[in-house]
């Protein structure tokens, strides 16, 4: 039972951000990079889409694009499903990947031939984009068990995040040199550096981290598939919910931001006609994207993985729609710029950061199916849904309804709220599944901790036994600590190195009697065990 201890360099590092089990952090670092690869991939792809869209297009066409992506993800989404269940995970995984690389070549063959490709491409992007990321996502929490991915999640969307920051850096910088054509190339063979990632990131996760794969497959979901699959099950239907009102409440923050830039950039150009409009904007978005971005990262690595074990991930995911209905509630009553450029600030940086892996650890207690085509239907046609919808709303309220910015403001209010119950009622059914799935056993102490000979003026170097502590949850971590008598802290000639269970030190030459020393093993959730250990001061005779 030594797999909790003995953490090399690598889980030693990550042990900053995140408590591992020796042996996690090769998968972990595995999952890292292919997150960090399809991200990078995916703003390689987003870069040429509005080029290509909108040099021979317009504006009006990418809401087309946005309604074709819907329609034709109603489709995908059982075929999905039927390879869902006639083939592996891993030929699943890789399959869809192979699709995406082979319709990418195809685009890239007829736009070097001449033929606009533009509307056809930005539909495509739209689609593997939710598609891939999904599934990535399916596999990773199909790959760990519960507590595992409870802990592991926040360091694996950290490569995520890091790609999409890396993404348009490397894009700026390489699309005046490439162009659009080698860049989708470019992007091409990124994404098939994925390829051995699958399979070799979950081969590599230990046992004790693992979960448990079943060889049945589910029942036929008939025609609907995913669709199937999302409607049967109350749970899903409401991560399909928030979804929607995610994005609904998100991109109506957008449009009242953009508005009120405009406003901003007009009143400049009010009082000295010698600035320049776009520039104004261009210089606030820069500025903008850099602080959201900035803070991303700065919750990502310090922040998300402590919230998850000090309130859970049933208390994380209410953190953003508690959020949004603050905030909005600000600029209702307090219609400043700067307020709306605030919560826009701390709404997508919170999007981005926690609320994104809590979305995705909230399937990790349940079942393959619905993670893989109940995951992939939310976050592909729910997802996009929530555009439509939210465009539509826009539409109404501008043409129809004569909404000004604080009514749209009042209305995610609403949204934020019935967003906050749907959050709420998710949070209670995970925390069901979860102590479904593992109970939430305390730590035990199945070996009684021998009394340790410790004569006066003796060198001290012994080891506790690495067994004497087990957690009966697969996945959790313990976490070993040595106190004095009621807590106090060792006396300072005796060290403890928790990493590897030794006590160091040197007895002083006039002690006598025994020093009582308290043991302490607590799990990721905080249950613990404790033991006594005797260092007894007899004299060597």
């Amino acid at each position: 039972m030594d797999y909790h201890f003995r953490r090399n360099g690598l889980e030693r590092f990550l042990e900053l951000f995140t408590k591992l089990r020796a042996g996690e952090g090769i998968s972990v670092l595995l999952f890292f990079s292919y997150a960090f690869l399809l991200l990078v991939c995916y703003y390689l792809l987003k870069t040429v889409r509005e080029p290509l869209l909108l040099v021979g297009g317009s504006a009006e066409l990418k809401s087309y694009a946005y309604a074709a992506i819907a329609v034709i993800l109603l489709v995908l989404v059982p075929v999905y499903s039927a390879a869902f269940r006639h083939t592996s995970k891993r030929f699943l995984v890789r399959g869809v990947t192979l699709f995406f690389m082979a319709c990418l070549l195809v685009l890239y063959g007829l736009g070097r031939a001449g033929v606009d490709i533009g509307f056809a491409y930005y539909v495509w992007v739209g689609i593997f984009n939710v598609v891939v990321i999904a599934q990535f996502w399916a596999y990773a929490a199909d790959t760990y068990n519960l507590k595992s991915g409870q802990r592991l999640f926040p360091v694996i969307m950290v490569g995520a995040t890091l790609g999409g920051l890396a993404g348009p850096v490397i894009t700026g910088a390489l699309f005046p040199l490439l162009g659009p054509w080698n860049l989708m190339l470019l992007a091409f063979v990124l994404l098939a550096a994925t390829l051995p990632f699958v399979g070799l990131a979950d081969r590599k996760v230990p046992d004790g981290s693992r979960a448990l794969y079943s060889e049945d497959k589910p029942e036929r979901s008939g025609l609907l598939g995913g669709f199937a699959v999302v409607f049967a099950d109350r749970y899903l239907l409401l991560l399909a919910c928030m979804a929607v009102l995610l994005n609904w409440v998100n991109t109506t923050g957008e449009y009242i931001l953009t508005e009120l830039v405009v406003r901003y950039a007009d009143g400049l150009i009010a009082t000295d006609a010698s600035l320049d409009k776009g520039n104004i904007i261009a210089a606030f978005y820069s500025n903008f994207f850099f602080v959201v971005n900035l803070m991303t990262v700065g919750f990502q690595v310090f922040l998300v993985a402590r919230l998850f074990r000090w309130i859970g991930v049933s208390g994380a995911v209410m953190i953003l729609p508690v959020i949004a209905f603050i905030g909005y509630g600000l600029v209702v009553f307090v219609p400043v710029f700067a307020i709306i450029r605030a919560v826009k600030m701390l709404e997508n940086s919170t999007d981005y950061s926690i609320q994104n892996t809590t979305r995705h650890a909230l399937y990790l207690p349940l079942s393959e199916a619905q993670k893989y085509e109940g995951k992939t239907t939310i976050d592909s046609f729910f997802w996009r849904f929530g555009d439509l919808v939210q465009a539509g709303v826009i539409f109404a309220g501008l043409n129809w309804f004569g909404f000004t910015i604080e009514n749209f403001a009042m209305l995610n209010m609403g949204l934020a709220l019935v967003w906050l119950a749907i959050a709420r009622q998710i949070g209670r059914r995970y925390a069901a599944a979860e102590q479904s799935a593992t109970m939430n056993l305390a730590p035990q102490l199945v070996r009684p901790l021998a009394d340790q000979p410790a004569p006066p003026g003796s060198d001290l170097n012994f080891r506790l036994p690495p067994d004497a502590f087990i957690d009966p949850d697969a996945g959790d971590v313990l976490t070993i600590t040595a106190s004095g008598a009621g807590g106090a802290p060792l006396p300072p000639w005796l060290s403890f190195e928790a990493d590897t269970l030794t006590f160091r030190g040197q007895t002083p030459d006039d002690i006598r009697g025994s020093t009582e020393l308290h043991i302490r093993a607590a799990d990721f959730d905080g249950a613990c065990a404790e033991g006594v250990l005797m260092l007894r001061h007899k004299p060597a005779t």
